[in-house]
């Protein structure tokens, strides 16, 4: 999606987006609803309509289940990675973001000018043990330190996150 296509989203697009985010099950109605409430008067069949055409520009791409904590663990793991000084540190990092997205715990990977070189968080899930550990082993000749540490997300607005890391 360009930047282009958020840049054209108004106020309402918005707060549907926002509504959706929170539980993609609300109904077109419970939507209208609320907007009328901020002042924007909109029909469901309005919304129904806004949300289709959000669906066919590709702003929404999809709806999935958020699974509660009996299906998935709440916990996770920051690993912060310092690579050996090397002429192939660029392609290291792009190895490393490559296999870490292709695991099923990652969250996330960005990488960091300073002391550190690359941010991974991974969700532990029950069973497997240490997904960033994992990482370091497979990588173990181009890293000279490493640290590991649990994080705690709480009261993350999602949607806020999404567009900052656009």
């Amino acid at each position: 999606m360009s930047d282009d296509s958020w840049s054209n989203l108004d106020k309402v697009d918005q707060k549907i987006i926002e509504i959706l985010n929170s539980n993609a099950r609300t109904p077109s109605k419970e939507i209208a609803s609320e907007l009328r409430k901020s002042g924007n008067d909109v029909s469901d069949r309005t919304i129904r309509k806004r949300i289709e055409r959000l669906e066919k520009s590709g702003i929404i791409k999809g709806y999935k289940a958020v699974l509660s904590d009996v299906a998935e663990s709440n916990e996770h793991e920051a690993l912060f990675l310092k690579f050996k000084v090397a002429k192939s540190i660029e392609s290291l990092k792009e190895a490393i973001r490559e296999h870490v997205v292709s695991m099923p715990e990652y969250l996330f990977v960005a990488n960091m000018d300073g002391e550190w070189n690359m941010l991974v968080i991974s969700r532990i899930d029950r069973g497997i043990k240490n997904p960033t550990s994992r990482i370091v082993e497979k990588f173990s000749d181009d890293i000279i330190d490493y640290r590991i540490t649990k994080c705690d997300f709480k009261d993350i607005n999602l949607l806020n996150m999404s567009l900052l890391l656009l």
